[in-house]
């Protein structure tokens, strides 16, 4: 029973935690007042965090990383970011994976690092985290499009309309084994539904390509 009462303790601590944390980031663009301190301190989501981060809650060591990420109250160490989301991404915590595919992608903080953003894609992907599954058919889709076309797919499934687009010209201008001028109207078609940018001009043109 002693058990599951500090379990139950330190969950809500982080529940606690994750909204100082949201706040925080709010706060930091608005300017707003920290109308949390009389709940809970900056500095105790901090001790917390490190308690539980250190005992090797994946959870806590995510939002530790994610703290030092974006250089919420003065805690900006990108290597320490690395370091959490490192140690939670190996626990499975599928936000670390991908901010670890995202700062190796395009941070330019960063040496931009492939490879190792692929690796993590990867990982999230697999989890069926959809904004990894569009990153990964992007930097796989050169030299595989038959994977990425599959990966936009599952993507473009979960609302991102950027790659209902994307699909839609890779099935118009990938390779024979991919090309589907019907499937490319279809994708268009779903891009535009999902509002993204010019999809309504490439599906008028595809439209415009049937009728000739």
């Amino acid at each position: 029973m002693q058990k599951s009462t500090r379990a139950g303790t330190n969950g809500a601590r982080l529940a606690l935690c994750g909204l100082l944390t949201v706040f925080c980031l709010l706060s930091a663009r608005a300017g707003a007042a920290d109308m949390f301190a009389p709940v809970v301190t900056y500095g105790d989501a901090m001790r917390w965090y490190g308690q539980a981060a250190e005992a090797g809650n994946p959870e806590a060591q995510f939002y530790l990383g994610y703290i030092h990420d974006r250089g919420l109250r003065g805690a900006n160490s990108l290597s320490e970011a690395i370091g959490w989301y490192r140690k939670a991404a190996a626990q499975g915590e599928v936000r670390a994976q991908f901010r670890l595919g995202l700062l190796f992608d395009s941070d330019p903080r960063l040496p931009r690092d492939p490879a190792e953003a692929q690796a993590w894609y990867e990982a999230a992907a697999a989890e069926g985290h959809a904004e990894a599954q569009f990153n990964l058919a992007r930097l796989v889709e050169a030299e595989d499009a038959p994977r990425a076309a599959e990966l936009y797919a599952l993507a473009a499934g979960a609302g991102i309309g950027q790659a209902a687009f994307n699909l839609a010209l890779l099935r118009i201008n990938g390779p024979d084994e991919i090309y589907d001028p019907a499937e490319a109207w279809r994708w268009a078609l779903r891009a535009q539904d999902l509002g993204a940018p010019g999809a309504k001009e490439l599906r008028n043109r595809l439209s415009a390509a049937f009728d000739e």
